[in-house]
């Protein structure tokens, strides 16, 4: 594309184009995005009709109840999506500026650095920034890679769960994250070692299938030959996995950092099973070639300090 080309996008495209775009991805439904956006059926299909020629592509088939998005499509709705994100984060980064804020910083994390690593981390800077406001949203890496792509997170915890996120994110490692099998206190597992084959039959506690620690865990069944268990609920939160496990003879496997404060309690147990190698280094991830705030780079170098103590 030629420099008068970009120059001819960036002036002819609007927000508003961006917004239809993104809604209609969400909907499918070119009724219920005019709807939501407050214009009639036949304006939004103008302005759908206007992205396409101007961009010489066609970005959703019309279907009978529905729209398909192209390949093309995809491409600036995820687009779209970043820029209206950041431009949401601009208005309430002017909005706080106005009011007196002192800023804002969202962070993402894996559950096996928030028992440990981010609360040192956020109370320090909380110290220097005692009105900074702070968000942590806990997840499963795959789940945060998308939030931090698409501009709902500053900074993220955690890993890249694919080669091709490399030239997406910039990543700083911190420390490896080995995993252990969990079960209550007084389970009737823990009465003597088990094997593998054994604790399969147990209901389960899991990550999703695309998550690495379910990866990880499917391998070590693999390679030992053994089934996958089929009484299974699947969940990322590790509150709702902690309490499952505390009420039943379910079974789960969590990062090992989580156990730490609770077995110290003497509400879990951690079986004396190997599940493979740990999951690899968990690091920092921010997006790459985008330059960083002054409180994420605060932030990260917090981090840094702490894993180094």
């Amino acid at each position: 594309m030629s420099d008068d080309s970009r120059i001819h996008v960036k002036g002819w495209l609007r927000i508003k184009h961006l917004a239809l775009l993104v809604t209609l991805d969400d909907s499918r439904n070119l009724h219920a995005t005019a709807r939501h956006m407050n214009m009639s059926q036949p304006a939004a299909s103008k302005m759908l009709k206007d992205i396409e020629t101007f961009f010489g592509m066609t970005l959703f088939y019309r279907q009978p109840r529905t729209m398909e998005i192209t390949d093309a499509g995809r491409l600036l709705v995820r687009y779209a999506r970043s820029i209206l994100n950041d431009t949401d984060r601009l208005i309430d980064d002017l909005v706080s500026l106005r009011e007196g804020g002192y800023g804002k910083l969202v962070i993402g994390s894996v559950p096996g650095a928030a028992p440990l690593l981010l609360p040192k981390a956020i109370n320090t800077i909380k110290s220097r920034r005692p009105q900074l406001a702070v968000t942590l949203f806990e997840n499963s890496s795959d789940r945060l890679l998308a939030e931090l792509e698409y501009k709902r997170l500053d900074v993220m915890i955690g890993r890249v769960t694919e080669h091709a996120q490399h030239h997406l994110f910039d990543f700083l490692p911190l420390q490896a994250e080995p995993v252990s099998i969990v079960v209550r206190a007084g389970h009737p597992l823990c009465e003597r070692p088990p094997s593998l084959g054994e604790v399969v039959r147990w209901p389960w506690v899991l990550h999703p299938m695309s998550s690495p620690m379910r990866g990880l865990f499917e391998v070590a069944l693999a390679e030992a030959g053994v089934s996958t268990p089929r009484n299974v609920v699947e969940t990322t939160s590790t509150q709702t996995t902690l309490q499952l496990v505390s009420a039943s003879d379910a079974i789960a496997l969590l990062p090992t950092s989580i156990l730490k404060t609770a077995v110290s309690a003497g509400q879990f147990t951690a079986l004396p099973l190997v599940i493979g190698e740990p999951l690899g280094y968990y690091g920092v991830l921010t997006r790459k070639g985008e330059e960083i705030s002054d409180v994420v780079a605060e932030f990260i170098d917090t981090l840094l300090m702490r894993d180094a103590l």
